[in-house]
């Protein structure tokens, strides 16, 4: 089976916890692809993984299977229903 590219939206303190599993192999068949985040500074050490400023942008890119949502609560609703939209399968 090939791997399932992944997104991460959100790097605060969970969504590095995500990456650090990610980015370590943890996940057979899982493989973190691309990042975004609204603090700039907060990509950089994730080049040279395609970084985007906004999730919006990063599910739109055509280059996720599948996201992972790290950012406040609040946010989850829209960008869960933008990535079912785009027929991703989300988590958040």
């Amino acid at each position: 089976m090939t791997s399932v590219r992944l997104g991460l939206i959100g790097l605060g303190n969970i969504g590095q916890h995500h990456a650090g599993y990610l980015s370590a192999g943890k996940i057979n068949r899982g493989e973190l692809v691309a990042v975004s985040d609204a603090v700039p500074a907060k990509l950089e050490k994730y080049k040279p993984l395609r970084i985007f400023n906004t999730g919006e942008e990063l599910i739109g890119s055509g280059l996720v299977d599948a996201v992972i949502i790290a950012t406040p609560h609040f946010q989850h609703t829209g960008l869960g229903i933008a990535a079912l939209q785009q027929g991703l399968q989300c988590d958040g």
